[in-house]
């Protein structure tokens, strides 16, 4: 009988929970404009985002307001068959905080650098870097909220794709 209340409750908590998957964009061509697209390696590295989450539906896609965040949203938002919402990033922290609120979602979200990590520590969370290194491009934060006895976040950090260097 123990086990049955166990099982029912851990199914409870999972359809209350929401995710938000955090990536910083993928790797950018290196051009003189201030709007670059993906590099090939940037290409790949969509995919491998695509792949990453195919198991996992979603319910919204943001990308802020470049092209490259765009970009590499787009593999994933095309296999999922979603649209790919745009943000400003100076918008990044109020995005964040009202995703944190929503109630059984899962989303992604793509970021820079510098706004990955700051908007996590909007919510009350601890990455382990203040700011993504220039070269770094394969983190993926996980944030995972569930509303069992109170609001509970749980920040995981992994990466995805080909490692940077």
């Amino acid at each position: 009988m123990k086990l049955f209340f166990l099982i029912l409750a851990s199914a409870f908590l999972a359809s209350c929970s929401t995710t938000i998957y955090v990536v910083r964009h993928a790797e950018k061509a290196v051009t003189a404009g201030a709007d670059p697209n993906l590099s090939n390696a940037g290409e790949q590295r969509a995919l491998a985002l695509r792949d990453s989450l195919a198991t996992k539906p979603l319910n919204n896609i943001y990308a802020t307001q470049f092209v490259r965040t765009l970009q590499t949203a787009q593999a994933t938002a095309s296999a999922q068959n979603i649209a790919v919402y745009r943000y400003n990033t100076t918008a990044s922290d109020s995005l964040i905080e009202a995703l944190i609120h929503k109630q059984k979602k899962k989303f992604l979200v793509v970021g820079h650098s510098n706004t990955v990590p700051a908007m996590l520590r909007k919510i009350g969370l601890n990455p382990s870097m203040q700011q993504i290194p220039e070269n770094d491009f394969d983190n993926f934060f996980t944030v995972k909220i569930s509303w069992f006895l109170g609001r509970t976040l749980r920040l995981t950090q992994a990466t995805y794709g080909a490692v940077s260097p």
